[in-house]
């Protein structure tokens, strides 16, 4: 059988898989849905790892047991006890241990440099990290959806249906919002969109859905959705303050990356803008941009290291 490397990006919502011969020729890349694993729990995480990669293997006739290099960049590893999960998960589809690293989804961008460096991500969920120039690694945020998550597509779409209750009764106007909603979900009353969030408060992926459509109506003038923008680009500015507030720098003498990543802070405009203009009035001199490497080929960079 021969060899390969193999990097995986595992998003609460989707995950990717990216398999390459030694030379580095790309062989497939493949997608299948996603998890969290300190939302989803071990058991429903295994069954999602497996699903997307044994077909993929199968697919390309290639043996756990041959790959050269795998480097899981997964959400939801908050701890030692996930990261030994997460990896036991990989061992028993017959990976080599010494050949396994996992990183969270988020930490597997602090591998495309050795200059200190900070990296937030806003997707279905919210989370940062920074490395300074010791190589200490900080964390703020990404515990989980129902105490963190801040300034994510989850907390995002949660706050408008907030809004949109507060609509329905009679507290406030939410003139494009609520329309939009009805008419693309059909949660016209308090009690559908009580079953809604009781449906899917743990499938997070579903109510952070709902913040295509805040940004939609703020780009409209809908004053209560430019007010959600507001909050959550304030709260991932949060999570960078005090993030580099833990680190050990020298600033401004210091070089500072500041990488930008998940569908929120890629994708929506306005929240992109509201955290640059306050990392730029808070953090002068930082370095910000968007990351030149996808976290799956950064993992996948990181595989072909082992």
């Amino acid at each position: 059988m021969k060899g390969y490397y193999a990097g995986l990006d595992i998003g609460g919502t989707n995950g990717r898989l990216k398999i390459c011969d030694p030379d580095g020729a790309v062989l497939g890349e493949f997608t299948a849905p996603g998890c969290s694993l300190n939302t989803d729990g071990i058991e429903k995480s295994r069954l999602r790892y497996r699903s997307l990669v044994l077909p993929a293997l199968d697919e390309l006739k290639l043996d756990p047991g041959c790959c050269l290099g795998i480097c899981v960049a997964a959400s939801g590893i908050d701890s030692p006890s996930d990261e030994h999960d997460c990896k036991s998960s990989f061992e028993e589809m017959g990976f080599p241990h010494e050949r396994l690293l996992v990183l969270n989804d988020c930490q597997v961008f602090l591998h495309m440099t050795e200059e200190p460096a900070l990296v937030v991500i806003s997707g279905t969920g919210s989370i940062c990290f920074g490395r300074d120039k010791k190589g200490s690694i900080y964390r703020t945020g990404g515990w989980n959806h129902i105490i963190s998550d801040e300034g994510s597509g989850f907390d995002m779409g949660l706050k408008v249906l907030k809004a949109v209750g507060d609509e329905l009764s009679g507290r406030i106007k939410c003139p494009v919002l609520t329309p939009l909603i009805i008419e693309k979900t059909g949660l016209d009353s308090l009690e559908k969109i009580d079953d809604f969030i009781n449906a899917n408060l743990m499938e997070k992926s579903e109510i952070a859905r709902l913040s295509l459509f805040a940004f939609q109506a703020a780009s409209q003038g809908d004053r209560e959705a430019i007010r959600i923008h507001r909050e959550c680009g304030a709260a991932l500015w949060g999570l960078i303050r005090d993030t580099f507030a833990k680190m050990d720098l020298k600033s401004p003498a210091d070089k500072l990356n500041l990488w930008l990543w998940g569908s929120v802070l890629v994708k929506n405009d306005m929240i992109h803008s509201i955290v640059e203009e306050k990392v730029r009035e808070g953090m002068p001199g930082t370095e910000i941009g968007i990351p030149k490497m996808s976290a799956l080929d950064t993992a996948l960079k990181a595989a072909r290291s082992l």
